[in-house]
């Protein structure tokens, strides 16, 4: 009966060689470890809940702008909304327009200082308040002048009609 050969000691136990490229293989790791301490700071965990600035269940304040209806001048209505889109989303949604415009406002420099308002139905002007009662918010920008207005939609990148539709305040 033949016995099993003896191959001798582990592998990183044989030789000074072999010990001392495992140890020269723990010195940038320990450094590592080192340096992420000195830019991170200590190891102590942070805080498992921080102070919150704001309850989180409560909805965002939306702030609702009056529309201007005076003669000769237009809006840019970029969204009629239903009311039973959540407040967030609209949050969303005007803080997107207001960069968008920030963005796009050197294409034309009637965009410069425009961000996009909310109205209600009843606070818009009467010649835009569509026939549909579901649409009780709208989001605009405006008021500029008529003959300006359509060339606004190019500058957005827009398309005149459908998600940006100059309007006239007063027919």
């Amino acid at each position: 009966m033949q016995s099993a050969r003896y191959a001798g000691p582990p592998m990183f136990a044989r030789g000074s060689k072999r010990r001392a490229l495992v140890a020269w293989a723990a010195v940038p790791l320990v450094v590592g470890i080192g340096i992420g301490v000195l830019i991170g700071g200590d190891l102590t965990p942070a805080p498992v809940n921080p102070t919150p600035t704001a309850p989180v269940n409560e909805p965002p304040q939306l702030e609702y702008t009056d529309m201007p209806c005076d003669p000769g001048s237009s809006v840019l209505v970029l969204h009629s909304l239903e009311g039973a889109m959540p407040a967030a989303d609209v949050k969303v949604l005007l803080d997107y327009e207001s960069l968008w415009v920030r963005y796009r406002e050197n294409a034309n420099p009637v965009l410069r200082d425009q961000t996009a308002l909310l109205s209600r139905r009843d606070d818009v002007c009467d010649a835009i308040v569509p026939n549909d009662p579901k649409f009780t918010q709208f989001v605009w920008i405006g008021p500029f002048q008529s003959d300006v207005a359509p060339s606004l939609c190019e500058a957005l990148l827009k398309v005149t009609g459908k998600n940006c539709i100059p309007a006239q305040v007063v027919r």
